[in-house]
């Protein structure tokens, strides 16, 4: 536990270090690339919170094709929200981190694991009855419009 704890209060610090020693190697350009992984990360925030208001949505809508997978689309938008809050900090391990959050527990939230299925998923039964209606023609021999 205390190894944790230890790794924990390292990390930014390190990161911080890192970040220094790379701003001063490369300059510019390091700087827009922290520039841009902040806005990823903004973005990402806010891919994650509409992904979350979407869930949160259908589920008070009582819509049965999402409560199945309700927990795995919430869990990928707090995944999401994690990483853009380590992109939008400044460093280069938390941007490696967010990168690994990211890629990692892809597998977790893909469409196989979002519950039970159906034996046969392709075959969808029902009936259907065609309805053809006549529509009496105006006098100029055009018919009317519905």
């Amino acid at each position: 536990m205390l190894r944790i704890f230890w790794i924990v209060l390292l990390l930014p610090l390190v990161d911080l270090l890192l970040t220094a020693f790379l701003l001063g190697h490369y300059g510019t350009p390091f700087l827009l690339w922290l520039l841009v992984t902040a806005v990823a990360g903004m973005l990402l925030i806010g891919l994650a919170k509409s992904g979350l208001r979407a869930t949160l949505m259908a589920l008070q809508s009582g819509n049965g094709q999402v409560a199945g997978g309700s927990l795995w689309r919430i869990l990928a938008s707090a995944r999401a929200f994690f990483a853009g809050a380590l992109l939008l900090f400044p460093g280069v391990l938390s941007d490696v981190v967010a990168l690994v959050v990211l890629l990692l527990p892809a597998r977790l939230v893909s469409t196989t694991a979002v519950g039970p299925r159906s034996a046969n998923d392709e075959v969808i039964e029902a009936e259907f009855h065609e309805v053809r209606e006549v529509r009496p023609a105006i006098e100029d021999g055009r018919t009317p419009r519905p």
